[in-house]
Parts: structure tokens; sequence; C-alpha cells
């Protein structure tokens, strides 16, 4: 049985120096996200600081956001 990998990802964007995105997506690509991000409104496009497939991105997207997460 194959398995599908889907992508997480960590982008910046210095229009927004202190925010960093995780994220994840089905697409094929990265620059298929990049892309679509892009279009909806924001002044510059991303730029990918890490990208991986992996085989269930909804766990790993999770671990990302908790591990990076803001602390109390």
């Amino acid at each position: 049985m194959e398995v599908l990998l889907q992508i997480v990802y960590v982008l910046t964007n210095p229009a927004m120096p202190n925010l960093v995105k995780i994220g994840k997506t089905t697409r094929g690509t990265i620059n298929t996200r990049l892309l679509e991000l892009y279009s909806t409104g924001v002044p510059v496009p991303c730029e990918c600081v890490y990208a991986a497939k992996v085989p269930d991105a909804t766990i790993v997207e999770k671990a990302l956001h908790i591990a990076f997460g803001p602390t109390a």
C-alpha cells in the first residue's frame, strides 16, 4: 500500500518580521502553497525556511505548534 505524503512547512515573510507560519498542505509541492498564500493579499511572498514530507502532517504540525508556541 502506497502512503501519500503530506508536507509540513515553516514560513517567514519580510513584511512580518516577528511572525513565523507553521502549516501543512496536501498540495504536490511547497511552491504551490507559497503561490496560494501570496495571492491572498500578502504584500511580499513568503519564504520557506523548512519543509518536509511526512505521512501525517496533522500530527507533525500540531507537535511543531506545541514545541514552538508561546510560553506562559
